[in-house]
């Protein structure tokens, strides 16, 4: 019998979603109903030369354009906001448009902080202290508003945080306070989904997958991200391995479970999403290959502390039977999303994306800085269960 009355308490993002084949027609009304005249549109280089999402959002657009910085690199490196900062100064934009994946989404709100609240990035770099205390910069100046336009299965358009900042300096990420920075508005357009090269887009998936099973057993849980969190874990399973073929209502099913995950987890995340980070600021590994890679790891790792919110996890994928321990359902759990990874075509081991051995160590003592690690299962304070799962990955 519970010992107490249910408790918890569930802060949903602020944002409208507009998901079609041709969402990116509706921008004009989107940046009116945002006060908007002057949109600067961000993003990468490749993404600029590569396809025609950036020219259908600056057509879109049409008088209300008024520039757009494309110095975005993966992993957003402090001088890369710094230099689409001093763009912004002059452009004097009244809105942004962010187009692009994680990197670009984090890089735009880190712009929007460093407009509004001056200063350095490094001010607002959010402070964890193993194994659980968390300090957080105040940002309470106004922000410009932004718009996303997301091409890839990754979801830092919902984050309501200011994002991850690589600092190639201090050999970490830094995870950046976010007060006014989530995104507005995010239009999720079929056919921007469809230019992305499949790999790019399964493996960001599988970064959304990671988003949703850590949600569920992370020790902030509560019902309601449950609840959204397990059926995006049945729609990726279901979807995912269709993307292949590209049609875009698939696609756009598999998006809307990546953001179903994302809403779900403001409950905390963990040990993988932590390691992460630092796997990829690091090494330049894409985020959502490094978490192909660690996820079945950290699953079997925190097993023991969460078998039975990982049986839950089980039976969404739905590899669990009446027979089972909750352990043996939580391994089988972790096996599937090996399995579903290895279908996918994505990398195994650390090994296989350039990481060097000996970068385990360094990985290991940046990840004790990030807060994810405060609502993981199992406390970690110390770099040792950080280097076991690493070495398990390598």
């Amino acid at each position: 019998m519970p010992t107490s009355a249910l408790s918890y308490r569930y802060n949903p993002l602020r944002q409208d979603i507009i998901c079609a084949e041709t969402a990116i027609d509706d921008l004009p009304a989107t940046v009116d109903s945002l006060g908007g005249s002057r949109a600067m549109i961000t993003c990468g280089p490749t993404i600029l030369s590569a396809c025609d999402v950036v020219p259908r959002v600056q057509e879109a657009l049409g008088s209300r354009y008024v520039g757009t910085y494309s110095g975005v690199a993966p992993h957003s490196p402090v001088e890369t906001v710094e230099a689409g900062v001093a763009m912004a100064q002059e452009t004097q934009p009244d809105v942004f448009i962010s187009v692009g994946g994680g990197s670009t989404h984090d890089t735009t709100k880190a712009m929007a902080t460093l407009l509004a609240e001056g200063g350095d990035i490094h001010d607002y770099e959010i402070i964890f202290e193993p194994p659980d205390k968390i300090t957080v910069p105040p940002t309470p100046s106004p922000k410009l508003p932004i718009i996303s336009v997301p091409t890839t299965m990754g979801c830092a358009e919902f984050s309501r945080g200011g994002g991850g900042i690589t600092d190639h300096n201090l050999g970490r990420k830094l995870i950046i306070a976010g007060e006014g920075v989530t995104h507005r508005t995010v239009v999720i357009d079929g056919q921007a989904l469809a230019t992305t090269p499949l790999r790019i887009l399964v493996s960001t998936a599988i970064g959304q997958l990671r988003i949703a099973i850590e949600t569920v057993y992370s020790t902030g849980h509560n019902p309601i991200g449950d609840g959204m969190a397990l059926h995006a874990i049945r729609l990726l399973f279901e979807n995912l391995p269709r993307c292949k073929d590209g049609n875009i209502d698939t696609l756009l099913a598999t998006k809307t479970a990546c953001a179903m995950a994302s809403l779900a987890s403001f409950g905390g995340l963990g040990l993988n999403t932590a390691t992460c980070h630092h796997v990829g600021g690091l090494y330049d590994v894409p985020h959502g290959e490094a978490n192909a890679i660690l996820l079945p790891h950290s699953m079997r790792y925190n097993l023991d502390a969460c078998a039975d919110r990982q049986r839950m996890i089980a039976e969404a994928i739905g590899v669990a039977n009446s027979t089972m321990t909750d352990e043996e359902a939580g391994l089988a759990a972790a096996d599937a999303v090996d399995g579903l990874c290895r279908e996918l075509e994505l990398p195994r081991t650390l090994r296989e994306v350039g990481v060097p051995e000996d970068g385990l160590e360094y990985i290991a003592t940046a990840t004790l800085h990030d807060r994810s690690l405060s609502t993981n299962p199992k406390p970690i304070s110390d770099a040792g269960p950080i280097m076991e799962l690493l070495r398990a990955a390598y």
